[in-house]
């Protein structure tokens, strides 16, 4: 007998920065954590949550490329949530986290803007594995390897992708530095001619769901949020924080297995998949 719900959810810019880099860093780290405790408690209690019980992973980048080896998965054991009682102190660099369906009233999150946050669920087993796939990341395949680190037959396997950037524009291709991979980006990159050179359009959306789609799994199965970062005023983003400051931050995209008996505010952002 089922006796928990998987939750999937996404914060708006109303809620507060959800990053602790975007809090005001005049401030003493107290007191710039305790604005985070307090923006992550207001948003994870409509799910029925502690705040204290949200695990976020680092990852590494092109300048960190050495931390550890792509697609690495960490996966949350019991005895990593009864080591610490804020999993915010749980130090870990990976780009996957996984948690299985002993796991229960734990969110596995990560802050975003305009990248988008991939959320897959083994509806058979309830295993689950979350990864932040920007463009850098869509770039060397970490959706695919995200897949590859839950596991299973992919008829299983549902894809929740957060809100993010469907399409970015960029006016010199000579400051595109991460879309180098001809094969993940083909059909998806137009380039067109300026009186400044060549500018380019980026199509993530496309990208990420053919990268999908190559690892086999059923279009149906594919959710990506219709709300795109850049369009709409709920979220933060980087390119309209370029001319509004008033977007520089971050929000939270996560999933968790709940008890049945939480009480969760669903919404088109917070929705119940199972």
């Amino acid at each position: 007998m089922q006796n928990f719900k998987i939750v999937t959810f996404n914060s708006t810019i109303n809620y507060g920065q959800m990053s602790l880099k975007f809090i005001n860093k005049d401030l003493p780290r107290e007191e710039r954590l305790s604005i985070l405790h307090d923006n992550k408690e207001k948003f994870i209690k409509k799910i029925g949550l502690n705040y204290k019980n949200i695990f976020i992973a680092n990852q590494k980048n092109m300048k960190t490329s050495d931390l550890y080896e792509d697609g690495y998965c960490f996966e949350l054991t019991p005895d990593h949530i009864k080591e610490y009682d804020d999993l915010y102190n749980l130090n870990v660099y990976a780009d996957i986290t996984k948690i299985s369906s002993n796991i229960r009233n734990v969110a596995i999150a990560f802050p975003a803007a305009d990248c988008a946050i991939m959320k897959a669920v083994n509806m058979k087993t309830n295993e689950i594995v979350l990864s932040h796939c920007g463009g850098e990341y869509i770039d060397r395949y970490l959706p695919m390897q995200t897949i590859d680190a839950l596991g299973g037959s992919e008829k299983d396997i549902n894809i929740y992708v957060s809100p993010f950037a469907h399409k970015l524009f960029y006016l010199d291709i000579n400051n595109l530095a991460w879309a180098n991979n001809p094969s993940v980006w083909v059909g998806c990159k137009d380039e067109a001619s300026t009186e400044l050179g060549t500018s380019v359009t980026i199509d993530i959306r496309k990208a990420l769901k053919k990268q999908l789609i190559e690892r086999k799994i059923p279009e149906n199965n594919i959710f990506m949020s219709s709300f795109d970062t850049v369009n709409s005023n709920l979220f933060y983003s980087n390119a309209k924080s370029h001319y509004d400051d008033t977007y520089s931050g971050r929000f939270l995209s996560g999933i968790a297995i709940v008890s049945d008996t939480s009480e969760i505010e669903t919404n088109r952002l917070i929705k119940i998949i199972k």
